[in-house]
């Protein structure tokens, strides 16, 4: 009997009869022959991996590149990312984060994997796979096309394949590496491959990328600074040369970590070179850090920056008044139904040093950041680095269309949480310490709320209107891996690739670039010293930008303490001011409620499959189901 064609990996996805796919598009409605005859035709089949249904209403067929990407937002009923799955967060409403994050998958793997309602990220990205290798086989067929634009596609075909099969080995290990497309009697019996080898052969489709994209003339796909079209191409919502050699970078980061690492210090030097001609090719292309004065526009106000080296550009809306941002990134709504989103946890906050440099992640930090004069617990948002007001909305948060600053404390003497007024609209920011679902009141488990993506604005009208860009891969985010590489390949004074910047200077060019210190002297002695401090600016330089944080702690292997550390939050009560009191606050740290906190297990660092999709494939092993 003939076997069934796996329309993707069968691990990933439902397996439909042969005709399925391979005869008759079901994003075109045109058949193979008709796909590949002419350019127009074979560009639609392609620009289905960016523009294909996304199943964002709870119904259709997702072959979208944009559920790998790290902040797209719907899970229809699930809504939340992977901030909520760290200690960085708590979940808001008690939903699937907080059984996620407690060690709890179970049955509802297929939410992840499958069910084109919620995210079905392994059936969309091997869907994805597979266009692009349909691609990369029959370019040849078109008999209609210049030969710049041909390189141009395949370049973009290479690029999503590396892309897709990054986000699958990261989210769910190491993988089989399709570099052709499956036919219907084609037998799923490919080698599953270790993580180290997955994330490396991805390196290598980049640099097949990168070379086409040359050919094709995008290495840079608009006018560089100071040039006619400078940041307005259209074009620029698809990737280009830097972002294949970014992203090969990126690869290169993952497979030497602990985590994946096969081969010691050499696969450190790998990633430190790698990291250095991404570095290179960027900055003889024009790319570059913002003015920090500038830097939240690298998330809204602004279409595309020339700090975004690849960037999803969701439009304007009216984001802040819907259930699906609000519900992620809490926003209370007029009735306090939505719920309170994710929400920053002390722990989170505690990452964003003083203005001198001190850290302020342990108690003993802080005690000696007191001793200094640096710190103060009742007055504990002031002299921080400026990046903590600008991504975590706290007690007294002075916002766009909010002057007089934000209200999250109680009132003693009322028995009420104030009411705060942004833009003529009154709101109350709480917090619902013991609370299992906050979705009744709005309010924050923590005494915190996300402000990376906000423009402090709130309504229906244009006030809450605005731009909003996923940074896929940006500028700042290239030199802090660069820094990583670099001092573990060499240590703090290490270089590579030619480069005159040192890990060191790497970790310092993003710090200085926020109006913060250099790192101080104590921790550049050593490679684990500064280790130390380079995770720490990756965690605040790139907080809530989804791609990093969840990812990171798994592949240092430091999950184990992150996830099992004490979650707190901040309790405020108002009082009178006074010396002991310099803000009119009783700041109070509080350990969140026990059935919120996070937990570990090993087999939490990797996502497993359904195990009926497991099973239909030959050899195969699946993760732990946890």
């Amino acid at each position: 009997m003939k076997k069934l064609i796996l329309l993707v990996l069968a691990a990933c996805s439902a397996i439909a009869p042969a005709c399925t796919f391979l005869d008759i598009d079901p994003e075109t409605g045109l058949d193979e022959n008709q796909v590949f005859s002419t350019w127009d035709n074979f560009k639609a089949y392609f620009n289905n991996v960016y523009e294909g249904r996304t199943g964002q209403s709870g119904s259709g067929d997702n072959i979208n590149i944009k559920l790998g990407y790290p902040l797209y937002l719907d899970f229809s009923d699930r809504r939340f990312t992977w901030n909520a799955l760290t200690d960085m967060c708590d979940g808001g409403r008690w939903l699937r984060a907080q059984q996620i994050k407690a060690g709890a998958l179970g049955a509802n793997v297929s939410e992840w994997t499958t069910t084109t309602s919620r995210r079905p990220i392994s059936y969309s990205m091997f869907r994805i796979i597979r266009v692009a290798n349909k691609c990369i086989e029959n370019i040849d067929m078109v008999q209609n096309a210049k030969q710049i634009d041909k390189d141009d596609l395949i370049g973009q075909a290479y690029f999503v394949r590396a892309f897709a099969h990054f986000t699958l080995c990261r989210i769910f290990g190491g993988m089989p590496y399709l570099d052709k497309a499956l036919e219907a009697d084609d037998e799923w019996d490919m080698t599953r491959l270790s993580a180290w080898e997955t994330y490396t052969r991805c390196a290598e489709d980049l640099d097949r990328a990168y070379d086409y994209l040359l050919a094709a003339g995008k290495v840079r796909r608009d006018a560089g600074p100071g040039s006619e079209g400078h940041l307005t191409s259209s074009d620029m919502a698809y990737p280009n040369g830097v972002a294949a050699k970014a992203l090969k970078a990126r690869c290169l980061l993952y497979a030497a970590s602990e985590l994946n690492n096969l081969h010691g210090q050499s696969d450190w030097e790998d990633a430190a070179e790698a990291c250095a001609e991404a570095i290179r090719i960027a900055e003889e292309n024009g790319y570059g850090m913002l003015d920090f004065s500038l830097w939240n526009s690298n998330f809204y106000g602004t279409k595309y920056t020339n700090e975004h080296i690849w960037a999803w550009n969701y439009g304007s809306g009216s984001y802040y008044q819907t259930d699906v941002w609000s519900a992620v990134f809490a926003y209370p709504q007029a009735n306090f139904s939505k719920s309170s989103g994710e929400c920053p946890t002390q722990n989170c906050v505690d990452l964003f040093e003083t203005v001198w440099g001190d850290p302020l992640e342990t108690e003993a930090e802080r005690q000696e950041a007191i001793a200094q004069g640096h710190y103060d617990e009742q007055d504990p948002y002031s002299n921080r680095d400026p990046r903590l007001d600008l991504t975590v909305v706290h007690d007294g948060s002075v916002v766009s269309m909010c002057p007089t600053g934000i209200n999250i404390h109680y009132d003693p003497s009322t028995g009420t949480y104030p009411m705060t007024v942004i833009n003529s609209q009154s709101r109350q920011f709480g917090i619902a310490w013991g609370s299992m679902d906050s979705k009744s009141t709005g309010y924050s488990n923590t005494g915190y709320y996300i402000n990376k993506w906000w423009n402090g604005g709130y309504g229906s009208g244009t006030a809450s209107r605005t731009e909003h860009t996923d940074p896929l891969i940006r500028m700042a985010e290239l030199y802090l891996n660069y820094a990583e590489a670099a001092n573990e390949a060499y240590g703090p004074d290490g270089r590579a690739g030619g480069l005159p910047m040192t890990a060191l200077d790497a970790v310092n060019k993003v710090r200085n670039r926020a109006g913060m210190p250099d790192v101080l002297d104590k921790f550049t002695g050593s490679a684990p010293l500064l280790r130390e401090r380079i995770r720490n600016e990756r965690c605040v330089e790139l907080a809530f930008e989804g791609h990093h944080y969840y990812h990171d702690i798994r592949r240092w292997m430091i999950a184990p303490q992150k996830m099992t550390a004490t979650l707190t939050g901040m309790y405020i009560e108002k009082t009178d001011v006074s010396e002991q009191y310099p803000k009119g606050r009783i700041y109070t740290r509080r350990a969140i409620p026990q059935n919120r906190q996070s937990s570990w297990k090993d087999a939490m660092y990797y996502i497993p499959f359904p195990t009926e999709e497991a099973n239909k494939m030959k050899n195969f092993v699946n993760n732990e189901i946890w």
